[in-house]
This record gives structure tokens, C-alpha cells and sequence, in this order.
């Protein structure tokens, strides 16, 4: 009885613990003419969610988590905990002023690390 109790612990262990699983994907965004890292674009998951709460003095509401490029065009989007990992594509919304909005589907033959995306000006 001992062992069964310890080995039914440890399963109930193991299942917590494999339950978390984020979707996540890094890269850069470049200008596609001069291939130049470009700052400030906004990034969303148009697919998955990813959300957090915004507390205002009214209220608490909660909102899809929008990312941006860092100074050199790096970015890091992270979805909510799915708990079991979902068979699904990423698809992207990537938008900057004076560039044009793009949507981006990261398939698996895409590696969702260090992804390159260019986008073209308007």
C-alpha cells in the first residue's frame, strides 16, 4: 500500500507538471528593402491566446497582449498557459506606421525561433 500510494503521487506529479505549455515564438523583423532591423512593430496572435489584464481606477478588463520589436527589431511573443500543448498554427498580425500590415502563419516547417520577417513599405 505504501509504494501504491507513492507511485500514484508521483503520476499526479508528473501530470501537473508536463500541463504547462506555451506557445512561443522569437525572431526579428527587418525592412525588406534595406534589410535593416526595424524598431517599435507592433505584434499580435490572431489564433491563440495571449492575454493580460489591464486595471484601470473603473475597472479590471482583460485584453489581447499586444508585442513590439526592441530597439535592433527583436521580438518574443508568448501565448497564455494551454496546459496540454494545441495542435494549431500560429498565425501573426504584424503592423507599423508608413509599413504594410502583415499576417504570418508560422507552419511547422517554420521554426518559431529566431524567425526573420521582412516587411515592405507602403
Amino acid at each position: 500500500m505504501k509504494y501504491k500510494n507513492l507511485i500514484f503521487g508521483l503520476l499526479i506529479s508528473f501530470l501537473l507538471t508536463s500541463c504547462d505549455c506555451w506557445v512561443i515564438i522569437d525572431g526579428e523583423i527587418i525592412d525588406s528593402q534595406t534589410k535593416e532591423p526595424i524598431e517599435k512593430v507592433r505584434l499580435e496572435f490572431l489564433n491563440i491566446e495571449s492575454t493580460e489584464i489591464i486595471n484601470s481606477t473603473v475597472a479590471s478588463q482583460e485584453v489581447n497582449r499586444i508585442f513590439s520589436t526592441d530597439s535592433i527589431g527583436i521580438f518574443f511573443m508568448r501565448s497564455n498557459n494551454y496546459g496540454f500543448c494545441p495542435n494549431i498554427e500560429p498565425k501573426i498580425k504584424i503592423w507599423k506606421e508608413g509599413y504594410k500590415t502583415k499576417e504570418f502563419i508560422v507552419t511547422e516547417e517554420i521554426s518559431r525561433n529566431e524567425l526573420v520577417i521582412e516587411l515592405e513599405k507602403e
